[in-house]
């Protein structure tokens, strides 16, 4: 199997997943650090009451928030979940969690109207690129990689079943038809990004977590043996709603299909998506610039989407 090259824009995307999960752990660590400003005020009594560990947790949060004016109303800026969450005060929902929440409220729901503009307009500038950039899932995706390497290495066999991709257009209305009649809790057991900050939210604040959990080692052990990928190609709705977005977005990848070597087919090898630039199949790209970093001629750029230009690649 060809290697994969890694430049620095590779590195700079699994920074910015590893700060997303950094960041949906931070809320509730500082949800807790609030609530113990608010009733003790002093890390020695926050060791005494949680443990020693929690001591020196509280003291390290207490020096940082205490550069604000007011701690605990700069450890409560930020707040939410993955479904709808806020970064110091500012809204942000997921578009799907929007939907959802039109269909399921008897008044339409400002606060996730406001906070979905955000999202929809990166989804119509970039595509689909909070699966490959923010969704947490493409860090845990990358994990399951290194382990499948290792395993065909080691000689384990790895079934890689293939799944209809039609199959997310199911789920989608599936999914807002049950939501529907049984609520949005219905999408944590559905897409594994929302699972995981509730389950972060859970085993932090209350030590202890919820049913969701074997839904989200569920999907990991699949991804690994049986389905490899096929979740982000397949299965995720969030992944299909923003692919529409993504016909329509602003800026694209875009081959140089004309001078490409004929027989060269690097850019769908490492395509996580299965999708071929130099035929410029790029309905579902999530600009993971691997097919960037790995073209021999670096006949592959980010250009303006061509419905928008007839300008030809340069």
């Amino acid at each position: 199997m060809k290697k994969i090259k890694k430049s620095k824009i590779q590195y700079f995307r699994y920074f910015t997943l590893i700060a997303v999960i950094a960041f949906f752990c931070l809320i509730p660590i500082s949800n807790w650090y609030a609530n113990n400003k608010i009733a003790f005020n002093n890390p020695r009594l926050v060791g005494l009451a949680d443990g020693a560990l929690a001591g020196y947790v509280y003291y390290a949060l207490d020096l940082f928030y205490s550069l604000f004016d007011d701690p605990v109303t700069a450890a409560t800026s930020s707040s939410g979940s993955m479904w709808a969450f806020s970064i110091l005060g500012v809204q942000f929902s997921d578009p799907l969690g929007l939907i959802s929440e039109v269909i399921n409220s008897v008044k339409f729901p400002i606060k996730y109207f406001l906070g979905g503009i955000g999202p929809v307009i990166l989804a119509f500038t970039l595509g689909r690129v909070f699966c490959s950039w923010l969704c947490p899932m493409a860090f845990f995706f990358t994990l399951t990689e290194k382990i499948k390497e290792v395993f065909k290495k080691i000689g384990i066999p790895i079934l890689e079943l293939k799944i209809p991709r039609e199959t997310r257009i199911f789920i989608f209305w599936f999914g807002l038809i049950i939501s529907y009649f049984m609520g949005m809790w219905v999408w944590h057991f559905i897409l594994p990004y929302i699972t995981f900050s509730h389950e972060v939210f859970s085993i932090i604040v209350f030590n202890t977590f919820t049913v969701g959990i074997y839904y989200f080692v569920a999907i990991i052990v699949l991804d690994i043996g049986l389905i490899s990928g096929e979740f982000c190609n397949s299965v995720c709705p969030t992944g299909w709603l923003l692919a529409q977005f993504g016909r329509f977005s602003l800026f694209k990848l875009k081959a140089d299909s004309a001078n490409c070597p004929s027989r060269c087919k690097v850019c769908y090898t490492v395509c996580p998506v299965d999708l071929f630039p130099k035929e410029d199949i790029l309905f579902s790209c999530h600009l993971c610039y691997k097919c960037v970093d790995n073209c021999p001629k670096q006949h592959i750029k980010l250009d303006i989407n061509s419905l928008y230009t007839k300008k030809a690649f340069k």
